[in-house]
């Protein structure tokens, strides 16, 4: 394939032709918010669904057809809105991922999106420093923040794009919690991206999960009613790409071959990553927070929270190309936080933090 140029944001990027433009901008170290998307599977608009899908011993009926994405991932085209998970550059395009006018339109698909998911734990004032056990505000068990809260992929884009006045209540709906040989799925926690549908049939080739059109959206379940008779291989692809806590292993099951082989995927960033210099250090505010620390090919190197962020990137200066900063008073809960997504997501710890654990261990 040849290799074309295109601007993204005012910057000039080469990439080859035939790739997708969301996968040219991450592969440049530029964020576009995103959540049907994964890097080791087709877009979520080229999956096929069936008539008939099961959720534990619920048959939910509806109708072959496509999904039409979560519409997140939208950006201007030359002037034109169009979804960066299906569009392919020609070259010579100018794009722009954020404006205005991109911001309330992701907002407004964001907020449909939640108004079919808890969204607890991403309103929440409190939710950095809260225990998990007891809800402070009374909120119902069902709606309270799950366990994936450290690490979950929608709680961190919503916390990018913004959760917009007008996302409606959640409401429970009391929808199947299955547990299976080794899996428990809670669809209440659904978004109905389709991403482990298409890990399963794309990766395993097992098509144990599909989706069906019902009023113009989709709905996600096995092909049959049981873990077994839907051909599932028990391989585990379906929990590393959830964006939500809707399928979750049961305790003692270990990481295989397929699911280590699945791609980590660049979540949100706090902030747009900033070019490490004394000119920018200088307007990061006095405040207690947590940055982190890229390399040329922005990779994370090193996450921090401290009392005095300004101060702190100071003595840092020299030592990473980027950073990135979130201000939060309950910033050493905020750095764990942070800390164990990073663990989740690469298997060890940033290196320069490795670093650091190595000096304490002498």
């Amino acid at each position: 394939m040849g290799e074309i140029r295109i601007r993204i944001d005012g910057r000039e990027v080469s990439c080859e032709s035939g790739k997708y433009l969301i996968e040219v901008a991450l592969e440049n170290g530029i964020y576009i918010p995103n959540l049907c998307h994964h890097p080791d599977v087709s877009p979520a608009t080229l999956s096929e669904g069936v008539e008939r899908v099961f959720r534990g011993g619920e048959v939910i009926e509806g109708k072959a057809g496509h999904y039409d994405g979560c519409g997140i991932c939208v950006v201007e085209v030359n002037g034109k809105l169009v979804k960066s998970c299906e569009y392919v550059p020609q070259g010579g395009e100018e794009v722009v991922t954020d404006s205005d006018s991109l911001r309330e339109e992701r907002q407004r698909k964001l907020a449909e999106i939640l108004a079919s998911h808890p969204h607890v734990c991403i309103t929440c004032e409190y939710r950095h420093g809260c225990d998990r056990i007891q809800c402070s505000f009374g909120n119902p068990v069902e709606e309270r923040c799950c366990d994936l809260f450290p690490v979950c992929e929608l709680r961190h884009l919503a916390e990018y794009v913004g959760v917009a006045d007008h996302t409606p209540k959640y409401v429970f709906k009391d929808l199947p919690v299955v547990e299976e040989k080794l899996y428990r799925w809670n669809w209440n926690y659904c978004v109905n991206c389709t991403r482990c549908v298409r890990a399963c049939q794309e990766i395993r080739e097992a098509g144990a999960l599909s989706f069906t059109v019902i009023d113009g959206g989709v709905l996600v379940g096995r092909t049959a009613e049981s873990d077994t008779l839907s051909g599932c291989r028990f391989c585990g692809v379906c929990v590393e790409v959830c964006p939500t806590g809707t399928v979750r292993d049961l305790k003692g099951r270990q990481k295989n071959r397929w699911r280590e082989s699945i791609s980590a995927k660049m979540l949100a960033p706090l902030h747009e990553a900033i070019p490490l210099s004394e000119e920018n250090v200088e307007s990061v505010p006095e405040k207690a927070g947590v940055f982190r620390l890229f390399n040329e090919s922005m990779e994370i190197v090193y996450i921090k929270g401290t009392e005095n962020l300004k101060e702190e990137l100071m003595n840092e200066l020299g030592r990473a190309a980027f950073f990135d900063y979130v201000e939060d008073e309950m910033y050493t809960m905020k750095e764990s936080e942070m800390i164990q997504e990073y663990l989740q997501k690469h298997g060890k710890m940033p290196p320069m933090n490795d670093e650091e654990d190595d000096l304490f261990d002498i």
